[in-house]
């Protein structure tokens, strides 16, 4: 019951801002229409190939980090586990996630199920805090470019964040400062605790780390090179420093609770660019960017239903999902 409950309320929230949205573009259908009849095909076909550049080289990433658990693991694995977890956050608005399909594979893989759920994480938060920098940096040099300081504050909030959580994740004696808040969740304090420590570990691997970071960079301006192409496909264009600014806050904002960030994700796309590129294509690059989401969700799917190592019974995963 818990577990739809939290199915409910992403859905609620999804429609809702959907319904939201298409009452705000009222009036703007034909021009959205129009933009996407326009798409011109080898333009959008780029933007897809540098999307899946984007998923295959943050997949090196992912697996780099897996190894450093001592888990072996292949190149293919990890790019089929990317895919596959698409498919898990877009066309099954279950309580399994993407991230817990991928950990509780590892473990299944392993036998090591800390090690496989903390190699996830990390992966995840080494591409946020990647996609933080990038936008703070961008920040620094665009100046006075940037005119809406609603932006600015937004990338120094979302910062201070991420610095935080650095701070919490690498120093055991700050993070004990906290340590008081575990008895708000006392039947998890000792996975919790087990989970930190392996987390912690990290942080005496720097070399791998910078390189994770780094390769993570690479993976962040493909997909910001494809929300781009996107624009380009439609005959619009985005300034290169707008999308270093704002497309860490849309994929920031995609992570709160909704269906893998649909109503989300489109919203703060219109809020964001729409300013740039005007508010109706905008919502014309969000639904092409909904159709590549998808597209790559169909590959994950086949690659699920036809690989016997990957197809995993969801009861299962949903009983042990939450030690993630």
């Amino acid at each position: 019951m818990k577990s739809h409950t939290g199915i409910y309320v992403r859905t609620g929230v999804s429609v809702l801002l959907i319904a939201i949205l298409l009452y705000m573009m009222r009036g703007k259908y034909g021009s959205i229409v129009s933009a996407l009849q326009g798409t011109h095909p080898a333009v959008f076909a780029m933007a897809f190939v540098m999307f899946t550049m984007a998923l295959a080289i943050a997949s090196f990433r992912m697996k780099l980090l897996i190894e450093a658990q001592g888990i072996t693991i292949n190149f293919r694995e990890t790019i089929s586990l990317a895919f596959i977890g698409y498919f898990f956050n877009n066309f099954l608005p279950t309580s399994i996630g993407g991230d817990v399909i991928k950990a509780h594979y590892l473990s299944k893989h392993s036998s090591d199920t800390v090690g496989s759920y903390t190699a996830i994480f990390v992966d995840r938060a080494v591409g946020l805090v990647t996609m933080v920098f990038m936008a703070f940096c961008a920040l620094l040099f665009a100046g006075s470019n940037v005119v809406d300081e609603r932006v600015s504050f937004a990338i120094y909030a979302i910062t201070a964040t991420a610095f935080f959580g650095i701070l919490f994740l690498a120093n055991k004696s700050f993070a004990r400062r906290f340590s008081a808040l575990t008895k708000l969740v006392k039947p998890l304090e000792s996975k919790l605790k087990k989970l930190y420590d392996t987390v912690n570990r990290y942080r005496h691997r720097p070399g791998l780390m910078l390189m994770t970071f780094l390769i993570s960079v690479v993976s962040q301006l493909f997909y910001f090179t494809c929300f781009g192409f996107l624009a380009l496909s439609i005959g619009s264009r985005i300034p290169a420093f707008e999308l270093f600014l704002k497309m860490p806050i849309v994929s920031m904002m995609s992570l709160l609770p909704s269906i893998n960030g649909l109503g989300v994700r489109e919203g703060a796309t219109v809020v964001l660019f729409g300013p740039t590129i005007g508010r109706g294509n905008a919502v014309a690059i969000s639904i092409l960017m909904l159709v590549i989401l998808l597209m790559t969700s169909v590959i994950g799917g086949l690659i699920y239903a036809v690989s016997p190592q990957f197809r995993m019974k969801l009861k299962e995963i949903e009983k042990e999902g939450g030690i993630a």
